[in-house]
């Protein structure tokens, strides 16, 4: 047994299944066998490519592997039978079941074991494959805020019944243009215990890797590193460059209260590993599986969570994102996995930006006049809200929501979560915030991935909705498409952000990193454009471009009024940025070096792009741009005396490429219309 866990947590508790079946389905058949899978041989034709008669249909225990080919046929994911020990020597020997991904050719997914084991049974080895559903899948999905306002979700999905003598296991695996996925079903009814999954995703040792270490806050400091030098517990996603353009972002979806949140762990390949006790697990065995980066639950004292949860069952979604860079950064396949809202009538929901006084002076929650001022600030920048943050007091809360109100500024109120963690609480607090005209809530310091946690997320989400609040979790897990589900889920932090210049380290390479890793799932609370931190490596371009190159449905602009006011140019752009986007597109750049983003508001464009390290040229061509038409462009970067920010304007088209020479850590935004 590894030692997979080492992460401090509380005991876990019950949960309800919310399992709801597969929506918008176009075609649904059941196979008795693997012809129309695309299966046998590498000439197959991907599930709903070609129908076949009974007759031309191999028997069950002909058709390994199953492959499912992506609708535009760049990706393709198999399950074959294999001994599973000899992927993952914690598994016991026996024939179980792999799954092995190719794009365009290029195993980005070596073969990684599958399988699930409850308290009553082991769902790994001595399966047989009792039947195959197949479906083609394709939806248009509309989102209240984001990258994307819309987008197309297409896929091919292929459901395996599994039968043991323990029972019946399910495995949808579906393939879309952007990834594939894959979950376990288990049905029945009454209660069942979940203590593991043989889960895990074996990469390629020759790609390169970007990881956060595992904190259940997820606020790691991202850094590059090889797969085979990955050692330890890491969060997800974890972000892979394999072969010539082929990229994959492991992660999960669909996780709520009916089961907990995962994370990662890779043993250490040049550790000698010990089965000897040691205080801190009973059980050490480093160097049994290096590479492989195995699926683990939250832990207590060394011991992996269990979940509990009732039948029928069916798991999150164990989910690589997949494509070249650009298709990894823009991919919406974790929302897409997640079910349609629960809300309505969301006329309510209204995301945008924010004025913020805790990063620049953290008593300032507690004087009501200054929060009026950060109010009257937010009008005359036109952002939507102003947030009031731990310190507040309900004996004025009334009257500063009745000041703002006056000025079209709503008011979002900080709570720690233990004030809202059971039902009568929420009634009291939520009502009575709902009363004052409060429009939104930031709940803060859950910090941590067990089941009762995922819970907690879930009754808050539908309480905030009856009141018709919107919800940012701070000190929270990551996102995992909730809001889909729950739009009024605005943003989340787990993150490594901006208040890490209070009492932190926080590196420009850090910053080109999460573009391409945290904010791909979901909004980032990293609340931007801190010129006035002390310690900041970064330019002011840089800070700058923060605000376009990271998307929150909230965007919390962090610094004080007298900063941003220092900064005419900057404080003229920050009050016409906006904050969610009809169109967003990766431009060009690689983690850790480089991301310039641009994005779509309306008829307007607007490019964020941000570098680490050494002084360099960066090229921005404007082929997003609609053909035929001239722009003006506001081009806003660093002085080239090394202080400040300048602003130029120009003629362009999308035939044109811009260059600029950006310094040390620095960055520049364009403002197209």
């Amino acid at each position: 047994m590894s030692d997979k866990n080492k992460t401090a947590g509380s005991e876990w508790f019950g949960s309800v299944n919310k399992f709801r079946p597969i929506v918008a389905s176009t075609r649904r058949s059941v196979l008795k066998g693997a012809t129309a899978l695309g299966v046998g041989s590498a000439a197959g034709t991907g599930i709903g490519a070609s129908e076949s008669s009974s007759s031309e249909m191999a028997s069950l225990h002909e058709a390994d592997p199953w492959t499912v080919i992506s609708p535009d046929g760049s990706i393709e994911a198999t399950i074959a039978r294999n001994d599973v020990a000899d992927v993952d020597s914690d598994l016991p020997d026996g024939e179980g079941f792999t799954l092995t991904v190719e794009h365009d050719g290029t195993t980005v997914l070596e073969p990684s074991p599958l399988g699930i084991s409850t308290f009553s049974a082991d769902f790994v080895t001595e399966l047989s494959v009792t039947g195959v559903e197949v479906e083609t899948i394709s939806e248009t999905i509309n989102i209240n805020g984001g990258q994307r306002s819309q987008f197309q979700h297409e896929a091919k999905q292929a459901t395996l019944t599994l039968e043991s003598e323990a029972g019946t296991l399910q495995i949808d695996l579906r393939v879309a243009n952007d990834g594939a996925a894959y979950r376990y079903r288990l049905p029945g009814d009454g209660d069942v215990v979940v203590t593991n999954e043989a889960s895990s995703f074996r990469l390629p040792n020759d790609s390169q890797t970007w990881l956060a270490p595992f904190g259940e806050a997820y606020e790691g400091l991202w850094n590059e590193t090889s797969a085979e030098s990955a050692s330890g517990a890491y969060g997800f996603p974890v972000l892979s460059e394999v072969g010539n353009d082929s990229w994959l972002l492991l992660t999960e979806a669909d996780v709520t209260g009916r089961y907990g949140a995962s994370h990662l762990f890779v043993d250490d390949a040049d550790d000698e590993g010990s089965d000897e006790a040691t205080d801190e697990n009973e059980d050490t065995d480093y160097d049994d599986n290096p590479y492989l980066f195995e699926l683990v639950f939250a832990d207590t004292f060394g011991l992996s969570e269990t979940i509990s949860s009732t039948l029928p069952l069916a798991t999150p979604w164990r989910t690589a994102i997949i494509g070249d860079l650009a298709s990894v950064t823009e991919s919406n396949l974790v929302l897409a996995l997640n079910d349609p809202s629960n809300v309505e009538d969301t006329s309510w929901i209204e995301p945008g930006r924010v004025a913020w006084s805790w990063w620049s002076d953290s008593g300032s929650p507690q004087d009501l006049e200054v929060q009026k001022q950060y109010v009257d600030y937010a009008s005359e920048q036109g952002w939507e809200f102003s947030l009031v943050d731990r310190g507040w007091d309900r004996d004025w809360m009334s009257e500063l929501v009745e000041y703002a109100d006056d000025q079209s500024v709503d008011i979002i109120a900080w709570l720690p979560w233990y004030y809202v963690n059971d039902e009568t609480k929420r009634e009291a607090v939520l009502s009575r915030l709902a009363d004052w005209g409060v429009s939104g809530i930031k709940v803060d310091y859950m910090n941590a991935d067990f089941q009762q946690y995922m819970e907690f997320y879930d009754e808050i989400l539908e309480a905030t909705a009856d009141c018709e609040l919107m919800i940012n979790f701070h000190g929270s897990t990551l996102p995992r498409g909730r809001r889909r589900q729950w739009p009024h889920l605005m943003t989340n932090e787990a993150g490594r952000g901006a208040e890490y210049y209070k009492f932190g380290e926080l590196t420009p390479t850090h910053n080109v990193i999460l573009p391409f890793t945290r904010n791909v799932v979901g909004p980032l609370d990293y609340t931007p454009v801190t010129f006035s931190a002390d310690d900041r490596e970064t330019s002011d371009g840089h800070e700058l471009a923060l605000s376009v190159v990271y998307q929150s449905d909230w965007q919390h602009f962090a610094d004080s009024v007298e900063s941003y006011r220092d900064r005419p140019i900057a404080e003229r752009f920050l009050s016409e940025v906006p904050a969610v986007w009809d169109e967003s597109t990766l431009v060009n750049g690689r983690p850790g070096e480089e991301a310039t983003i641009a994005r779509r508001s309306n008829n307007e464009w607007y490019v964020g792009s941000i570098i680490a390290g050494e002084a360099r040229t960066v090229d921005v061509p404007l082929s997003f741009l609609q053909d035929d038409d001239e722009y003006t462009a506001e081009l806003i970067h660093d002085s080239s005396g090394g202080n400040g920010l300048e602003a130029t304007e120009t003629t362009v088209t999308a035939d044109d490429t811009l260059s600029l020479d950006v310094p040390v850590n620095g960055g520049f935004t364009l403002h197209i219309r």
